[in-house]
């Protein structure tokens, strides 16, 4: 309505104001969304005696295998080592990519700010 008013009157609203409008849309979406998924979830107690495993019966011996084992005997050691993994797989695209950045001839390192 008060779009409709600031048009008649040859104003229109600002950018900011749109957006914002589209944001409480959206926050207001997101929070029945949450709210529904909440309730679908429904009461009752909750699975305790559930428990993934792998099974290692017919795999080979090797990397995979270790990893599966890793999986099933302690999760914790397990996500240290995945964390581990990607910690040196980013390090490596990232050294890589920033190799292959400048032999393109792009400068990534600090800028300079000139006020």
């Amino acid at each position: 309505m008060n779009q409709a008013m600031n048009r008649r009157k040859g104003r229109t609203l600002g950018t900011m104001a749109r957006v914002l409008a589209r944001w409480r849309h959206l926050v207001f979406l997101g929070c029945v969304l949450v709210a529904s998924t909440a309730q679908a979830a429904g009461g009752g107690k909750p699975a305790t005696k559930l428990v993934q495993v792998i099974d290692t019966r017919r795999m080979d011996d090797g990397i995979t295998r270790w990893v599966a084992d890793l999986y099933n005997d302690n999760l914790w050691l397990y996500g240290l080592v995945v964390v581990g993994v990607m910690a040196v797989i980013g390090l490596a695209l990232g050294l890589v990519f920033d190799r292959l950045v400048g032999l393109l001839g792009i400068n990534l390192g600090k800028l300079d700010h000139h006020e």
